[in-house]
């Protein structure tokens, strides 16, 4: 019982670093992370664009008098219900005479408003603006940030052998380095470099100091003519994503009307995922007063495992896939490091009146070695050559309070995709979306990032209906329901298979002062038995998750948060997990030091009943980590302002385990029960 004394106390004497509107939007984004998480698994997406975004827009709020409505997406916190409210209000009445006009839009209820206006104003419509690149480059505000974090506990890849050789050639810093100049969000440049733990500083696989780098120049507005200007390191955005969406992608979350996604063609890349961007230029371009287009060209090495036929001596290379994790630790991890060439040729053509929108994409990828996969039977149709080949058409259409859009594609080889959705605003109270997608087996896709409950949109049909409803002023309640089936057999599904699965969230928010929400989510699919003595075939797997979530303000400095988790797993056999934690948040109104801390309790008795935690972090990082075995767990920031162009971070973060005596494996194994984090970070304006 002291484990659960010391809970009580600690939620008592915690605190954190932000503000008031920065916390709540904070969480959102949190919310928003841990069910695109819970529903893809995709732990190693870069979500540092949401953060990049709604730091930008806190600094420098959108007027909402010339707020294009691809600026109201990129905060992640509105739906195209209340953008497409927002843009006919604005057309049919003229003007925002104030802020609180928000209030008459019929989709934005006061959570909506409460949530969005610390990065919107209300300002006199300035004239046309064309970039005039000489006072860019003079009047522009530069911000310069240096990392390092480490985990304190010796991994197995940094323990010396008999002859005092490491696994791991470098040290256990990670060290990041990024900068960045920009003059509004017409003309932005900059640089990042980072090295991973265990890499090497001036060494083997980076003679060059850091072992990755990155580098950008981004020009918006710069005439009539030329819309986007993009070079060295960027990311494109097509239609639905059914070829190419290097953007943060929505999907099956408590949001349940953010299904359509609408990214930016072209943007700046300046993360640190060594994988999910394109190395080259690219241009958007007005061809006309309703016709866009978009072209791009790149060209990069990637991580492979190349085969070399060295029995005939013929050279010839191949590689069975591309690795992801952009690690260069080891001797063979070296070794794969840009051993593959991929070159890729892009375009779309967009034609655009009033509340209509038709695109035409293109995108060809090639690599100077064919890709050859192995014979497993889920891999029959995957892309293997050297050239692909996709197009596809993705539209757009606003009929009142009726949005529809979806995407229809195809590859070289005939597969096709699609995906079609119907966002309703039946009442200002009452919001409807519906998708359905129809994914072919052979469909052949490599950059795609799509509705869908698998990782890629291929060999999958399904229908999806959400609803929110706001019955009384300060209840929400939101809820969706998913149907889908694979046709063809898949990873770990040796054939065909089906699920479905079901949300529901009841969300109360009373303003300034309290949010609380009870949310649960049914999940049931088919996977390989488990059964090693039998043959392999699907069998029915369900997921079932209840959240119960808190947050109070007690006054303008102090807020708390408490959270109790509940997994339950089936299969073959059952399991089941819990997870509470406390948070407390403190900001003082006018001292440049804060802090924030977590206390964690967690006992989950399986990896597949697993519960994930978003924690906040320091700036433009993030941590979600997920929680089996049974242990405790908390976290400190501190955070303190130096003046106006100096803040200076530190996080301290430790996990420890009852019921087992090492943590993770392989080269990142830990001999313990503890595994310690430390980062630190400083933040230069001028």
């Amino acid at each position: 019982m002291n484990k659960y004394y010391l809970f009580i106390l600690f939620s008592i004497f915690c605190g954190n670093l932000v503000g008031q509107a920065e916390s709540q939007t904070n969480n959102i984004i949190a919310n928003i992370i841990e069910d695109f998480l819970e529903s893809t698994d995709a732990e190693n997406f870069d979500y540092n664009t949401i953060f990049e975004n709604l730091n930008y827009y806190y600094e420098h709020p959108i007027n909402v008098n010339v707020a294009t409505d691809q600026e109201l997406r990129d905060l992640f916190l509105l739906n195209e219900i209340q953008i497409t409210d927002f843009i006919n209000h604005r057309q049919r009445c003229g003007n925002f005479l104030s802020i609180y006009e928000l209030q008459v839009i019929p989709s934005w209820d006061i959570n909506t408003i409460r949530n969005v206006t610390p990065f919107l104003t209300c300002e006199v419509a300035p004239a046309d603006f064309n970039l005039d690149f000489k006072d860019a480059l003079k009047n522009g505000t530069s911000q310069l940030f240096i990392k390092a974090k480490r985990i304190l506990e010796r991994r197995k890849g940094f323990l010396e052998d008999a002859d005092g050789n490491t696994p791991f050639i470098g040290d256990p810093n990670h060290l990041y380095v990024r900068y960045r100049y920009e003059y509004g969000q017409s003309f932005k440049t900059g640089f990042t470099m980072e090295k991973d733990p265990g890499e090497k500083l001036f060494g083997d696989g980076s003679k060059y100091g850091f072992d990755f780098y990155s580098f950008f120049a981004y020009a918006k507005d710069i005439n009539k003519t030329f819309s986007i200007v993009s070079l060295g390191d960027f990311a494109v955005s097509m239609g639905q994503g059914l070829i190419l969406h290097n953007d943060f992608g929505t999907g099956k979350s408590s949001f349940v009307m953010n299904v359509k996604k609408a990214g930016r063609s072209l943007r700046p890349y300046s993360s640190v995922n060594e994988v999910n961007f394109f190395r080259g230029g690219g241009t958007v371009i007005n061809v006309t007063k309703n016709i866009q287009t978009t072209v791009f060209a790149s060209y990069k090495p990637i991580d492979a495992t190349v085969d070399r036929d060295t029995i005939e001596n013929s050279d010839f290379d191949s590689f069975g896939s591309i690795r992801f994790d952009g690690y260069h630790r080891t001797t063979s991890e070296i070794a794969n490091k840009n051993t593959i060439h991929q070159s890729n040729v892009g375009a779309k053509l967009q034609y655009k009146v009033r509340d209509f929108k038709l695109a035409f994409n293109g995108l060809y990828t090639g690599f100077d070695a064919p890709l050859i996969r192995d014979e497993a039977l889920y891999r029959k149709f995957l892309f293997a050559g050297t050239k692909l080949l996709n197009g596809s058409f993705d539209y757009s259409w606003r009929m009142r309070n009726l949005t529809f859009f979806g995407e229809s594609a195809i590859s070289d080889n005939g597969g096709t995709a699609n995906v079609h959705g119907l966002l309703m605003g039946l009442d200002k109270s009452l919001d409807v979306s519906v998708v359905y997608r129809n994914y072919t087996p052979d469909y052949q896709v490599l950059n795609a990032n799509a509705f869908a409950e698998g990782s890629q949109p291929i060999n999958e049909k399904g229908f999806y209906v959400g609803l929110e409803m706001r019955p009384f002023k300060n209840i929400t309640f939101s809820t969706y329901a998913d149907v889908w089936s694979n046709p063809w057999v898949s990873y770990r599904k040796d054939g065909p298979t089906d699920g479905n699965e079901f949300f529901i969230k009841m969300a109360y928010t009373q303003k300034r002062k309290m949010d609380f929400y009870i949310q649960y989510r049914y999940e049931k699919k088919q996977v390989n038995s488990s059964n090693e003595n039998i043959i392999d075939y699907p069998e029915n797997q369900t997921l079932q998750r209840l959240r119960l979530h808190l947050g109070y303000k007690i006054n303008k400095e102090w807020e708390i948060r408490d959270r109790a988790e509940f997994s339950f797993f089936k299969k073959s056999t059952s399991s089941k997990g819990f997870l509470m934690y406390q948070d407390v948040i403190y900001k003082p109104i006018a001292s440049p030091l804060s802090f924030t801390a977590r206390y964690a309790i967690f006992d989950i008795n399986s990896f597949d009943a697993r519960i994930y935690a978003y924690e906040n972090d320091i700036l433009y990082e993030f941590y979600i980590p997920f929680f089996p075995n049974r242990g405790s767990r908390f976290y400190i920031n501190t955070r303190y302002r130096i003046g106006r162009n100096y803040t200076w971070e530190l996080r301290l973060g430790r996990t420890f385990y009852e019921n087992i005596d090492g943590i993770s494996s392989g080269n990142n194994y830990i001999a313990g029960q503890t595994m310690t984090e430390i980062k630190t970070q400083l933040k230069i304006r001028f």
